[in-house]
Parts: C-alpha cells; structure tokens; sequence
C-alpha cells in the first residue's frame, strides 16, 4: 500500500520540480531587481552534466523512473548511481527527444471513457467526471499539438519543452 499511495505523491512533485531553474547571482543579480526571475521568458542556463538534464526533463516518463529509481535504491549512492546511468542512457535520449519512451499516445485526460461498466477501481471516488469530448474535438485539440510540437522543432527548439 505504501508504493501506491506514493506514486500518487512523488511523479507529481518531480514534474513540479523540474521547472526550477537555478540562475546564477553574478549573471542574473540585476535582473532579478527589476522583477521576480520567475515571471521572465529567460533560456535556462546550459549544463553538461546529464544528472541535470534528467532533473529538468519535464515528461512524465522520466518522472516515473526517477520514483522507481528511488523508490527501490537501498542507498543514497546506489540511487545516484543509478540516476546517472539512467541520464546517460539510450532509453532517456528517446523520452527526450519524443517525449515518451514506450508509445506516442495523447494524453489519457483526451480520451473518453470506454462504455460499459467501470468497475471498482475505474471510478472517480466524489470528484465531478471530467469533459465529454467528441471524437471530432479530440482529433483538433491532437492537430493543434501536433502542429505546436512540429513548429518547436522545426524552429531548432527540443520536444518537450523544458
């Protein structure tokens, strides 16, 4: 039971997480003067290290891993360890790159509910059920991404964005 109520918790933070960028005080001090860092469109500053990479990669995927990593690390070395040759593997170049390492499927949150009964464990426990959409609005909604992401990259951006 602790693993699952845990999954609830730590792929949600490290998604949250990986939108803190550190900005240096020597290159940034003035700027951040004039107004709060965190309302600028600023480029966050490069690093080399692959650790840091994995940290500021802000698919889900390679939030799921970090928590297994984690997870089932004994020790603070064997996680970091771990951490690292993960960062420099060929499988979170893929996440990198396109986003997801197992299939490009939309987002669950686009599709409906398949008909039937749901189930003990499908249903929503007291929240309000989320928007029907048609077959039609998710074909547009996935067009319009679709063509968001073809934009990045075809401007030399990365998928996702960091």
């Amino acid at each position: 039971m602790g693993r699952k109520k845990a999954w609830a918790f730590l792929p949600w933070h490290f998604e949250f997480l990986s939108r803190y960028t550190p900005f240096p005080a020597e290159e940034f001090e003035l700027q951040s003067i004039e107004k709060p860092l965190i309302q600028s469109r600023i480029d966050a500053p490069t690093s080399d290290d692959p650790l840091n990479g994995l940290l500021a990669n802000r698919s889900s995927d390679s939030h799921e891993v970090i928590a297994s990593i984690l997870w089932e690390s004994e020790t603070e070395e064997v996680a970091f360890q771990k951490l690292t040759e993960f960062a420099e593997s060929a499988e979170f170049k893929k996440i990198a790159i396109t986003g997801s390492s197992s299939s490009p499927e939309e987002d669950k949150v686009l599709a409906n509910s398949l008909p039937g009964k749901a189930g003990r464990w499908d249903k929503r426990r007291g929240r309000k059920p989320g928007p029907k959409r048609t077959e039609e609005e998710i074909a547009n909604i996935r067009a319009a991404r679709a063509h968001k992401k073809q934009m990045i990259l075809a401007s030399g951006g990365e998928w996702p964005p960091s």
